[in-house]
């Protein structure tokens, strides 16, 4: 029987180490739940932007759960050993999303204090967004929501099971039909990310519009979701025999090299953007920016830059760092909050606030909501083994090289 075979036999017998991912699951869920409730009690007392503080928090977990979409197709397109490492771990986070849509649901309720095109006055007084009411209202707003998820809910299914079904063939003919359909779905997601960006994200200021708008997110989308599997990979090399043996130095600096460039890619569509809407030096477009860069925002922009960018990204240039677990969890961890930070200046300043104003309704939903989330992930995660079977791809490799 080879290494990887016997890996294989250990990993469903351990189904995970259940004990371990199981007891971060309860803590994790504890908390999130707990945020969660608060947050609702201070709505009730009489605490403003609910809905406000809920529609950042949701962005920027389904941004973890896209990631992790996204990244298992590259997955398995671009192969390596690396990849199968963290195989799981991606479809646990995909697994998230049927949690996602029901995390959605509050936000139906809160259409109208979030998105001034379902205001009649407001649509009556803006020709520019009149213009677009046809795809601006209510209804259609919520039918396009819903097609998202099932979409979405859908690719995610078609990925899990196609796994489980490689796991039992010897052959490995079925992970090379997961590599067939995996562009499919990298394709179908980027163009229902694009509706789902322009609808949730770029319509809270309806008179506005960039067509790169949706790339920001979705590059933010796989920061957040490399960033994520980096701080799970080392965590699960902590109690794992065979996932301590795969996480080399060398697969370990792959995991950073894949962040490093998400991030050069996030940065790039970020001043892309910009260079292009300043040139244009109309109040349609600019005003975005202004109320972004102006009025007490300063700090936060330039935070994003010098921390979001130059920091992470002369950091990784060092091997060493991304060979070291403690040094490159760390840079997680930095990713991770720049992820946050990046979405509070992106979805915030629409809602016309005081300058950089963060409210504690923020932050608590939004580590609630993330609480929740990772315990899922967690559930997820315990329920099948940590390494898939009969992967090509570890076969080559061997265990423990």
């Amino acid at each position: 029987m080879s290494a990887i075979q016997s890996a294989a036999i250990a990993g469903r017998a351990e189904a995970g180490s259940p004990s371990s991912l199981l007891r971060a699951r309860n803590i994790f869920g504890a908390l999130g739940i707990i945020g969660v409730v608060v947050g609702l009690i201070m709505a009730f007392s009489g605490a403003t932007s609910f809905f406000e503080s809920w529609l950042y928090a949701f962005l920027t977990w389904f941004g973890a759960a896209l990631g992790c979409f996204v990244l298992l197709t590259v997955v398995h397109m671009a192969g390596g050993s690396w990849g199968s490492m963290i195989m799981r771990p991606l479809e646990a986070g995909v697994a998230t999303l049927p949690l996602l849509a029901v995390l959605f649901i509050p936000l139906l309720f809160g259409i109208g204090d979030l998105y001034p095109w379902s205001n009649a006055e407001y649509v009556a007084a803006e020709p520019l967004v009149g213009a677009k009411a046809g795809m601006l209202n209510t209804p259609f707003f919520i039918v396009r929501s819903i097609l998202y998820f099932v979409i979405f809910i859908l690719g995610g299914t078609m990925l899990l099971k196609g796994s489980d079904r490689a796991d039992g063939d010897p052959s490995g003919k079925l992970w090379m039909r997961l590599k067939g359909i995996s562009p499919a779905w990298l394709a179908i997601y980027i163009m229902v990310m694009t509706f789902a960006a322009f609808d949730w994200g770029m319509s809270l200021t309806p008179a506005w519009f960039s067509g790169i708008y949706p790339t920001i997110l979705m590059a933010g989308q796989a920061v957040m979701g490399m960033a994520l599997m980096i701080l799970f990979t080392v965590f699960l090399a902590g109690f794992h025999r065979d996932y301590k043996e795969l996480l080399t130095a060398k697969r370990l600096q792959d995991l950073g090299n894949f962040l490093m460039a998400f991030l050069m890619f996030w940065a790039y569509v970020h001043v892309s953007q910009l260079m292009i809407i300043w040139s244009n030096n109309t109040m349609e477009t600019s005003g975005f920016y202004v109320s972004r860069l102006t009025g007490g925002w300063e700090p936060v922009s330039m935070l994003l830059v010098a921390f979001g960018f130059f920091a992470p990204f002369v950091i990784l240039f060092s091997r060493w760092v991304k060979q070291k677990r403690f040094a490159l969890t760390v840079v997680a961890l930095w990713a991770v909050a720049v992820r946050m930070l990046d979405m509070y200046w992106l979805i915030i300043p629409s809602f016309g606030r005081e300058g950089a104003e963060f409210r504690w309704l923020d932050i608590i939903l939004m580590l609630g909501m993330g609480g929740i989330w990772v315990a899922y992930f967690l559930h997820r995660l315990a329920s099948r083994p940590l390494l898939p079977g009969n992967d090509p791809r570890l076969k080559e490799a061997g265990i423990g090289h």
